[in-house]
């Protein structure tokens, strides 16, 4: 699922590769804004603006392509039996079995941006255009929805007790009991994209008025931490504690911050183009972002540039790390790639 479990830490279990070299693309019919997700049986899940969503072997060839009504630009989710959940701004989400064909729809008011999120029962949850929160069992029927001011164009996380974390366009972040009830609502000075739930349950939003948000599990504040301008992304979280979020610092430079869990600056690294997408974090704890300037570039841990892989057009996907160490990433020129450790 997007970043790569249910808190959005966006740490993956694999290492990622020491010197990049492309293994394969694969072209689509439009461009990629969603990220590549890897299921139980190594197929690589991706949706594209051409309306579809793709399956692939990791040899780079195609196994089946599902088309929607509209573009996708979110990530899938795959449930424990393996069904495939995607939603689209056909105003639909769709369930789709192991071999590509429909398992069920559902159809909500507005377009779906949000990436869905899968709890531990089953529930599938997504937010929507049409300013709600939905839960789905996994039958395809509703279960509850739940109502903000505004959009809902980015996905809900799940904390460890069951509580389901949004934020909307209303400048509100909510938390959510399993039943649909509000627990609490945290209000920030701008629309909320994204966010990520740290070990200890901290959960830590980015919003436009600017800011970098930890909240404590009770809706309080910890710290807020000034990014410069607006993050368009979620941030990420390596076991250290350390978060990690792209954004313009002050002189407007594009920039990668690291932010110690105190809510201090740990260290900054400038980029050319901005941060669009979310950090990935490896097991040896090197950091992977996409730019808009066309560039993956790999970050050591204490902010030195690794290296940097040209891709060529603007990168709004988050890479993910396969089990052997392939990096998957989407691009506006309409391709997937598949991005190994240099022979």
């Amino acid at each position: 699922m997007k970043s790569h479990d249910l808190r959005h830490t966006g740490r993956s279990p694999y290492p990622g590769p020491s010197k990049p070299f492309k293994k394969w693309e694969f072209i689509t019919g439009n461009r990629i804004s969603a990220s590549p997700v890897i299921g139980i049986d190594g197929a690589i899940y991706i949706g594209s603006e051409d309306h579809n969503l793709y399956a692939m072997n990791s040899n780079g060839t195609k196994r089946w392509e599902f088309t929607t009504g509209d573009m996708i630009n979110s990530s899938a989710a795959i449930s424990s039996d393996w069904t495939i959940y995607i939603g689209s701004f056909d105003k639909k989400l769709y369930a789709i079995h192991p071999d590509g064909t429909k398992k069920w729809e559902f159809v909500t008011e507005g377009g779906i941006s949000s990436s869905p999120a899968i709890g531990n029962d089953g529930t599938i949850y997504v937010g929507s255009m049409d300013k709600k929160l939905y839960a789905i069992n996994p039958d395809g029927t509703k279960k509850w929805e739940f109502i903000t001011g505004d959009i809902i164009p980015f996905a809900p996380a799940i904390g460890n007790d069951g509580t389901i974390y949004v934020g909307s366009f209303d400048r509100k972040f909510y938390a959510i009991n399993p039943d649909g009830t509000k627990k609490w609502e945290f209000i920030t000075g701008g629309s909320i994209y994204s966010c990520a739930i740290g070990d200890d349950g901290t959960i830590y939003i980015s919003s436009c008025d600017r800011k970098l948000y930890a909240i404590k599990p009770d809706g309080t504040k910890k710290w807020e931490f000034f990014i410069g301008t607006y993050a368009s992304s979620a941030p990420a979280i390596a076991p250290d504690g350390t978060v990690y979020i792209g954004a313009q610092g002050l002189n407007n430079a594009p920039m990668l911050s690291a932010i110690h869990p105190d809510g201090t600056k740990k260290w900054e690294f400038t980029t050319e183009g901005n941060i669009l997408s979310s950090p990935t974090i490896d097991s040896n704890g090197i950091i992977y972002i996409g730019t808009s300037d066309g560039k993956l570039v790999s970050i050591n841990p204490d902010g030195t540039k690794r290296w940097t892989f040209v891709i060529g057009d603007v990168i709004n996907s988050s890479p993910v790390i396969a089990s052997d160490g392939t990096i998957y990433i989407g691009a506006f020129d309409k391709k997937l790639y598949a991005i190994t450790a240099r022979p």
